[in-house]
């Protein structure tokens, strides 16, 4: 299921993202649109924890968290921060514009060994090419934390 993106202006004419910060905030806008492949009703950029950094952290129904690593072109880097993720978010997910998916796609089974799951994103659309699995955060004080920021949480993390 696509969705349309907000920024056209993200990509170059050979329909490349122009960089990594305009590829997020169209993956943003994926996420948190209705028709998204992934449905969080908040976001939040960069969430800041001691062992990373991840790109964007979302919000789902019942307080789940999902968490974004995205990359231009160095997916085993964005598999490796989404499986650090593992330790708060309840699902994890790697986004790539379609170029570099096709390379992530032939190591398809180590995407699902770890449990993590494969966006892909075009010019006018994101597509979960490999669904993740549901997480049991190793480190709940932190999955907590993550919640703390987002406005509409419901009980989880109060």
């Amino acid at each position: 299921m696509g969705v349309k993106s907000i920024k056209s202006s993200s990509f170059g004419k050979d329909a490349r993202y122009l960089n990594e910060q305009s590829m997020v905030e169209d993956l943003s806008a994926f996420v948190t649109s209705l028709g998204g492949p992934v449905r969080c009703r908040e976001v939040r950029y960069e969430f800041d924890y001691r062992s990373g950094r991840t790109d964007l952290v979302g919000l789902g129904d019942r307080d789940v968290l999902h968490a974004f690593e995205a990359k231009l072109l160095k997916w085993r880097e964005a598999l490796h921060q989404a499986l650090r993720n593992t330790c708060f978010a309840h699902y994890c997910y790697v986004a790539l514009p379609e170029l570099t998916a096709t390379a992530a796609l032939k190591a398809k089974h180590e995407f699902q060994r770890h449990g993590v799951g494969l966006l892909v994103l075009s010019r006018h659309e994101a597509k979960l090419a490999i669904p993740p699995r549901r997480n049991a955060p190793l480190l709940p004080w932190l999955t907590k934390a993550a919640l703390s920021g987002f406005s509409s949480r419901t009980s989880y993390g109060k």
